[in-house]
């Protein structure tokens, strides 16, 4: 584990992430302007290849919590566009924090604004709509995962060192609530994510693991891979209460003759009015890089 501190203009930021390409972790995490001042610990997973869960674990476990800092857990193919640590100040310190996640159990019904490319920056795209605040959801995606130190220390969180890498952020997040009642929120954050990810016959394992781990859950969770995890009852209610939502589909349909607003990857809003076509640019703080 490599530990170090640059400037001061993100102080109270630790930056910590497990390294198998260090050309994109130096690019994307510890050269990036946008993340000076904080700290950067690198768990090098070329040297040895260990779990994320594990990985992390050691780091929080080794955490002087005399020290409040933010925990800033992300990946390496993850990029800031803008500095964390001044909305971070701004926020409840008793939430966990992400940059995308699952509004409900509903696929799709996702809260994301951020930009996504394949690794080598192709495919680069505009992916969700904005929004304001930092809203509530059921889980958050694991590319960045933020949570202070004290709420940590608190209530002693940890990731689970059963998952090797799929659902892990989930779990964190549900093992949050269902024990300590800790929301998960989503934080508005500029971010280019560097990859489209894809599904391994491991995730199903790790699913089905989750799935037997929160059997007595209080509720069903969503998650950004479209997949449910919890109490089969409520797992299959929500499944189909969703079948129904596809079966109206073809009102929707009808309705978005009259109004129908979409925000489309590149950059632009298209919205429909009575028959009547619109579009407007709508990037934002993305502007520049699409």
């Amino acid at each position: 584990m490599e530990h170090s501190d640059c400037g001061t203009g993100c102080s109270g930021c630790v930056f910590v992430t497990v390294v198998r390409d260090r050309e994109m972790y130096g690019r994307l995490v510890r050269a990036n302007p946008h993340n000076a001042g904080g700290e950067f610990v690198e768990f090098d997973n070329l040297a040895e290849n260990l779990p994320i869960t594990v990985r992390y674990n050691s780091f929080l476990d080794g955490w002087d919590y005399s020290r409040e800092a933010w925990f800033v857990f992300v990946h390496e193919d993850y990029e800031f566009l803008e500095p964390v640590g001044a909305l971070l100040r701004q926020v409840d310190p008793k939430c966990i924090y992400g940059t995308v996640g699952a509004r409900s159990t509903r696929p799709g019904d996702d809260v994301v604004w951020a930009l996504n490319s394949n690794r080598d920056g192709s495919g680069l795209g505009l992916y969700g709509r904005p929004f304001s605040g930092q809203p509530t959801v059921l889980t958050a995606d694991c590319n960045c995962l933020m949570v202070h130190s004290e709420l940590v220390r608190e209530f002693h969180l940890r990731f689970d060192e059963n998952l090797s890498f799929d659902l892990y952020a989930e779990d964190f997040e549900i093992a949050a609530f269902e024990r300590h009642g800790i929301q998960t929120r989503i934080l508005g954050v500029a971010n280019h994510h560097y990859s489209y990810g894809h599904i391994a016959k491991r995730f199903f394992v790790q699913r089905q693991y989750l799935m037997e781990k929160y059997r007595d859950a209080s509720r069903a969770y969503g998650t950004t891979t479209k997949t449910l995890i919890g109490p089969l009852p409520l797992v299959l209610e929500a499944r189909r209460a969703n079948r129904l939502w596809r079966m109206f589909g073809w009102l929707r349909r009808i309705g978005r003759f009259f109004w129908y607003r979409k925000y489309s990857r590149d950059g632009y809003c298209r919205i429909r009015f009575f028959g009547l076509r619109m579009k407007f640019a709508a990037a934002g703080k993305y502007a520049a890089y699409l």
